[in-house]
């Protein structure tokens, strides 16, 4: 791999931005497809330049790095950020707007959340090897039904 050289002498063309641990994260949702599998769940509808999987991606990494229920803040978590390294080519931090990621919520809970966790998780299980031929039970909790006969004194 070649390493660009640098222009020391010049630290105006010089720009830093931070990955943090959401390079991480960014990093196994790649690997696993996340946005890819979102994305045959979910089509993008509107003529946006974000996907629905990279709306996900989105509000994963804003939700482990800059908790907060509001979504016109997403944007700015995003600002020094490398949001073309992190969610994809093309992605700009204002991409990333509240209603863009409100259209998303929208279309999960249309499909149900619980059917996207449990396909995507099964599917990903399924990739990993995670699923075997047999069920594990939890046998350590033990419960007692019927009613209690009371002795008098």
């Amino acid at each position: 791999m070649t390493v660009p050289s640098i222009d020391t002498q010049n630290p105006d063309l010089l720009k830093t931005q931070a990955l943090e641990n959401e390079g991480l994260v960014a990093a196994v949702t790649r690997d696993l497809k996340i946005v890819d599998k979102i994305n045959q769940r979910l089509p993008t509808t509107d003529k946006a330049n974000v996907t629905m999987g990279q709306r996900v991606l989105a509000m994963i990494l804003n939700g482990l790095g800059f908790t907060n229920d509001r979504l016109y803040l997403v944007p700015r978590f995003f600002q020094n950020k490398p949001v073309d390294r992190l969610i994809g080519p093309g992605i700009e931090s204002e991409h990333l707007n509240d209603d863009a990621l409100g259209r998303c919520l929208d279309a999960i809970a249309t499909y149900g959340t619980t059917r996207l966790f449990f396909d995507m998780a099964f599917e990903i299980g399924t990739e990993q090897g995670l699923l075997g031929k047999s069920s594990h039970l939890d046998t350590t909790s033990l419960t007692l039904q019927g009613n209690y006969l009371i002795m008098k004194q």
